[in-house]
């Protein structure tokens, strides 16, 4: 059986794969190994490179945001040399960032997936990927809200991934759309609690610490 270009299991293949690498909390590991400390327990709660910042410092920050954009970079791009197959890759990378939310290892309590779904869309178009970055930190700049770059790029990154479909560039079909709308979907619904506090004025901006800590991740559940 088929499904696209690949068939039915190597596509489960392609998704198990992308979904164990997107699990890896490479947040979660620096904090443990840096101060003996669960992150989920600290600032916002997330595994990912904003809280790390904002827990551990700059230096984490860019060795969390590296590794995450990985984990969406290497199952997509691998997926498509592996299989030559934009459905094996829009599917790695829905998995890998899936896996950066939901993480397998941690009790399925990670971060926000916008880190690895950039890498995603490195694999999938780089120069998008650099424009997206370079908008990303001119807001940081003028803003310093992470929050409002995140729900900015990502949905902009999705605009033009459907520009480019629509003016018939090569190579470039509607799964890499697929993609880009789930990644806006996920985002922006991991982010409500940011767009209420922006809508209230409260959204903590970079280098501000959260004025009410999270509830202990052990007190959570992991529905």
């Amino acid at each position: 059986m088929t499904i696209g270009d690949t068939t039915l299991p190597e596509l489960i293949g392609v998704v198990i794969i992308s979904y164990l690498i997107g699990s890896i909390p490479t947040g979660y590991l620096l904090a443990r190994a840096m101060k003996g400390i669960d992150i989920r327990d600290h600032g916002s709660g997330s595994t990912g490179a904003t809280n790390v910042l904002r827990v551990l410092g700059r230096g984490p920050f860019v060795a969390v945001m590296i590794a995450d954009s990985l984990k969406g970079y290497i199952p997509a791009m691998g997926a498509w040399l592996i299989f030559d197959s934009y459905d094996a890759q829009v599917a790695a990378g829905i998995a890998a960032v899936i896996g950066h939310d939901f993480p397998i290892y941690i009790g399925f309590q990670g971060g926000r997936g916008v880190a690895t779904t950039f890498g995603v869309f490195a694999a999938m178009a780089l120069p998008v990927f650099v424009g997206l970055v370079a908008v990303g930190i001119f807001i940081l700049i003028g803003l310093r809200y992470m929050s409002v770059a995140s729900i900015i790029t990502v949905p902009l990154g999705t605009l033009v991934f459907l520009i480019l479909w629509l003016l018939g560039v090569d190579e470039f079909i509607f799964t890499k759309v697929v993609f880009g709308l789930f990644a806006t979907a996920l985002v922006l619904i991991t982010h409500l609690p940011n767009i209420r506090r922006l809508m209230m004025g409260t959204e903590p901006r970079i280098g501000d610490s959260l004025e009410v800590p999270p509830e202990p991740h052990s007190a959570r559940t992991t529905t």
